[in-house]
């Protein structure tokens, strides 16, 4: 099977996947928000983010290594599982470690009880999904997305089967919050049961391996140590300074960030390791192709998020999550650009890790992480969410500048700019029609407006028939470079 034909089928795969878990999403945030209100999911928000940040810290690059390290040494069965063996037991180790401490030390801070109470709820689903991380990250080598797929829609399942349940008794914030656990774990067992056939996840105390991995991955760590203070320390830092309602509408805007970002990771996991391999193989010509495809292709997506969001986000707030969350609109309005630059970004972070510049690129989160951090604590007391807003946009926009200019200098690619303006023209109409019939159903002018996109997209011939065909063709075409 051809390199695109198998990114095509693995990124369809998740796609169906995530867009029937994020419909089923949508519909526990539809559910959470009306029947926790602003205050009651700014408390959710609040556990959430608290959680991240030592979340954050754990991962330590360790994910991203070890999908790049398989792809490098693709084919070597036993230092396969070896990686797999120490990378799962390193992570199981720091993940019991550090969030029992998070719980721990939550418990002590100066929140209302029932936050407090969360932490410990919350405690297994970041458990399991820290664990579910490095499962993924094998599933993403063997080109098996669909499992994770499949996984993810079960979880889904499982907690709004569970939600309904509490709404129903009246269980509250802690049911809610335990319903959300249980349906991480769920997700996390479907994937290791199923990767336990190509992957070995048995507990080791592999010191010589730890070192390795941990000497490839610090550089990653720390950067996303520094990522965090711009990606989560916004929320922390207004429930500390502002009502927990405002939390709440900002929160409910900031899932719906959180849903839209969610593709270009899985993308750009199942491309990292051809990209790794195909740089070590000195392939160049076949790595600057599929930077660019992928650049193109997140534009795609990304363009036509902007423009609907721009033109509907009210009434889509209000949909999702109810009408007290129409507020939540105007704000979901600045962070959506936030959400473009992290599609186009994503693909520049995950070749700066192919191409070994994770050193080079420490210096510039660090200052982007002070940047942020100061207009966070200098501006939120004062314009709350709007700051909070901005700065997001700010950090996101600095951070994919930085790594796509030190991507094409380093590969010395040369990118072709013409189909992301005709993208940008495309979603531009998409905008006019979409705004104009704002005024009637939300299916009716994001139907018009998805109408509008594609066919402008067809016309100008942004994806050609070569790549279409490749992509759909029924019978197997050439073997890709890469072992799969």
């Amino acid at each position: 099977m051809s390199t695109n034909r198998s990114i095509a089928w693995n990124t369809l795969v998740q796609f169906i996947g995530k867009a029937i878990s994020t419909f089923i999403g949508i519909i526990i945030i539809g559910i959470m928000t009306r029947y926790l209100g602003t205050e009651g999911f700014g408390l959710y928000s609040t556990a959430n983010a608290y959680f991240q940040v030592f979340v954050l810290i754990l991962d330590f690059g360790l994910n991203v290594t070890l999908v790049q390290m398989l792809g490098e040494n693709t084919g070597n069965t036993l230092l396969e599982n070896r990686l797999v063996r120490a990378t799962f037991s390193l992570r199981l180790i720091s993940a019991f470690f550090l969030l029992t401490s998070a719980a721990i030390v939550g418990w002590f801070l100066n929140y209302p009880l029932l936050l407090r109470l969360s932490f410990f709820a919350i405690w297994a689903s970041f458990f399991a999904t820290a664990l579910n991380q490095i499962v993924i990250g094998v599933q993403q080598r063997h080109l098996r997305m669909h499992i994770v797929a499949i996984g993810e829609v079960v979880g889904r399942l499982i907690l709004l089967i569970g939600i309904l349940i509490a709404q129903y008794f009246h269980a509250g914030l802690i049911a809610i919050v335990a319903f959300v656990s249980l349906g991480s774990v769920c997700n996390f067992l479907i994937n290791i049961f199923v990767a336990r056939g190509y992957a070995t996840f048995s507990f080791t105390i592999d010191i010589d391996m730890w070192k390795r991995i941990l000497i490839r991955s610090w550089p990653i760590g720390i950067s996303i140590f520094f990522n965090l203070i711009y990606y989560k320390a916004d929320t922390l830092i207004l429930a500390h300074f502002r009502s927990f309602t405002e939390v709440g509408l900002y929160g409910a805007a900031y899932r719906v960030l959180d849903i839209l970002t969610t593709m270009p990771f899985m993308y750009m996991g199942v491309v990292l390791p051809i990209l790794s391999y195909e740089w070590a193989s000195k392939n160049h010509a076949r790595f600057t192709s599929l930077l660019q495809n992928s650049y193109t292709i997140m534009a795609l997506i990304a363009a036509p998020v902007i423009a609907a969001t721009l033109a509907v986000s009210k009434p889509i707030m209000i949909l999702v999550a109810g009408s007290t969350f129409a507020g939540s609109g105007p704000i979901l309005n600045i962070l959506v650009f936030a959400a473009g630059i992290i599609f186009l970004g994503t693909v520049s972070s995950h070749a700066v890790v192919a191409l070994h510049l994770q050193r080079d690129m420490l210096k510039y989160y660090i200052i982007v992480a002070i940047l942020t951090l100061a207009g966070y604590c200098l501006l939120i007391p004062k314009y709350g969410v709007w700051a909070a807003a901005g700065l997001t946009v700010f950090s996101e926009s600095c951070i994919a500048l930085i790594t796509t200019i030190a991507t094409i200098r380093k590969s010395n690619i040369s990118l072709d700019y013409a189909p992301i303006l005709k993208i940008l023209f495309s979603a531009l109409g998409m905008f006019i029609c979409t705004n104009f019939l704002a005024a009637y159903p939300l299916y009716i002018s994001l139907s018009a407006g998805c109408s509008i996109y594609t066919i402008c997209i067809l016309l100008s011939g942004v994806v050609s028939n070569d790549s279409l065909r490749e992509i759909l063709a029924i019978k197997k075409g050439s073997n890709t470079n890469m072992p799969i």
